[in-house]
């Protein structure tokens, strides 16, 4: 009998609210997974390798429902890149636990696995030469992180390629997060089907 996969988490934690896009203010629990495909230069995120564990899809599942304590059971699935790990068995492990599963996605890797909900925040500006979005994605919700790189006609490209009903500005929360959320509101003006996304759990200092 073959050894189950063993995946390499980051961490694990909650309760806690997801901070960003439509499903913003719910109660859920994190699986964060190590690794990434992308070198964004802001991102604010610990996935590296270094001090990340590896479970089997019984051990995430059982740690998420001792975290899940009032049982909200939704789980948001994020990195890195959660892609390159994500997988039919541990979906379904999810899933058959009572899991409403939520994943954000740079977009560059078809989602292998039952997703209820997914949102794709694509960072072309950050992308190798050998990576490029794919087309095998049927998104959610667009979330676009607005930086000095994102302008009206970059949102318009997104609202052409990705058909959803919900898309979402987000202004980097860096040393310049005033400048990046002034020309957020200025974009959503211009581009009223876009919505601004705040990292609520930032400023609510919850994980």
């Amino acid at each position: 009998m073959s050894e189950s996969r063993r995946y390499l988490v980051k961490e694990m934690f909650g309760p806690t609210l997801q901070g960003e896009g439509a499903h913003a203010g719910r109660p859920c629990v994190f699986l964060r997974f190590a690794a990434c495909n992308l070198a964004c230069t802001w991102c604010d995120t610990d996935f590296a390798p270094e001090g990340a564990e590896r479970f089997t899809a019984d051990e995430i599942v059982a740690r998420l429902v001792a975290l899940d304590r009032h049982a909200a059971r939704m789980v948001v699935v994020t990195g890195g890149e959660p892609t390159l790990q994500w997988d039919t068995e541990l979906s379904e492990a999810l899933r058959l636990s009572g899991f409403r599963t939520h994943m954000e996605s740079n977009g560059t890797r078809p989602v292998a696995g039952h997703i209820d909900w997914l949102t794709i925040s694509p960072k072309p500006q950050f992308h190798p030469a050998s990576l490029e979005l794919v087309s095998q994605v049927a998104p959610s919700e667009i979330k676009v992180v607005i930086d000095d790189t994102v302008d009206a006609v970059a949102l318009d490209r997104y609202t052409e390629r990705y058909a959803c009903d919900h898309y979402f500005a987000q202004p980097c929360m860096d040393a310049r997060y005033a400048e990046h959320l002034a020309r957020t509101m200025q974009l959503i003006h211009e581009r009223p089907r876009w919505r601004l996304s705040l990292q609520l759990h930032k400023i609510l200092g919850v994980p």
